[in-house]
């Protein structure tokens, strides 16, 4: 029944113009950003964009919006289903309310891994035509898999919130609302208003979800070489470079907070009538 969940949802996604709209709008944002960094490298042999080098801008910061735009997504996909009054009649239809859960759960390893993937194939290809194959360096190895692995969890992170929102709001523009409320500047001053208030709570508040996600998506925690030469240029330019965190506590924390999120809102929307 789960096979036919997933092959139904997938199905329903790939029919949608957002999905499509969504995903050409971030390759054409991702293409922009990443052949500036190309074209840059070849006018500049003291910034070069060549593998493995390259992973450091390609699974850079700007990684994040590619799970802004997957979470986007998860509300437009799972919102929409409400306002059309389709998550209703799926369930007249004899579909159980656990089962169109279920389907909704298995959209987010599918839209967290897309996004991330296609910055990555953009970037490794650009980063490729830059570099010369013939020196035999490795392109791509265990610290691009590693980190590939900890940002795929932060876009879990950031979809599993968007998925609670979806089912808790029902309505895509107020959801979406929401979402990029807590995600901008919501957490930041609850952590910020509680912490002045109740010191003793400053150290749990720096668990709160969007903060451990994020934990996850510094690349220079996974790749010793890149870390040592951001070291390097501390150095040279009287900078220090912050310790990177254990990761173990952040993927801990990462995988209770989705826990928590999704569980949350499958009481929500257990809650309430369709």
């Amino acid at each position: 029944m789960i096979g036919a969940v997933f092959r139904s949802e997938m199905l329903k996604m790939w029919k949608r113009p957002a999905t499509w709209v969504t995903l050409g709008l971030f390759g054409l944002i991702t293409f922009a950003d990443l052949i500036g960094e190309y074209r840059d490298g070849r006018k500049d042999p003291e910034d070069p964009f060549f593998l493995p080098d390259a992973w450091g801008q390609i699974l850079g910061e700007e990684v994040m919006v590619g799970f802004i735009f997957a979470s986007v997504l998860v509300i437009l996909l799972v919102a929409a289903e409400f306002s059309w009054r389709t998550a209703r009649q799926n369930v007249i239809d004899g579909l159980s309310k656990t089962h169109w859960y279920s389907g909704k759960l298995l959209l987010l390893p599918v839209l967290s891994a897309l996004f991330l993937v296609l910055r990555a194939l953009i970037g490794g290809s650009l980063a490729l035509a830059g570099t010369d194959v013939s020196l035999g360096a490795s392109l791509f190895g265990a610290p691009q898999l590693a980190a590939l692995g900890g940002m795929f969890v932060t876009g879990l992170g950031y979809t599993s919130l968007a998925l609670f929102a979806a089912v808790s709001i029902r309505s895509s523009g107020p959801a979406m609302a929401v979402w990029f409320a807590w995600f901008a500047f919501g957490e930041s001053l609850l952590i910020g208003g509680l912490g002045s208030l109740f010191h003793a709570l400053r150290p749990a508040l720096r668990w709160a979800p969007v903060t451990t996600f994020n934990r996850l998506r510094d690349y220079i925690q996974y790749d010793p070489e890149a870390l040592r030469r951001a070291a390097e240029w501390a150095a040279q330019n009287d900078r220090s470079v912050p310790a990177p965190e254990s990761l173990g506590p952040a993927f801990v924390g990462s995988f209770a907070w989705i826990a928590v999120l999704l569980f949350l809102g499958w009481l929500w929307y257990r809650k309430r009538d369709l």
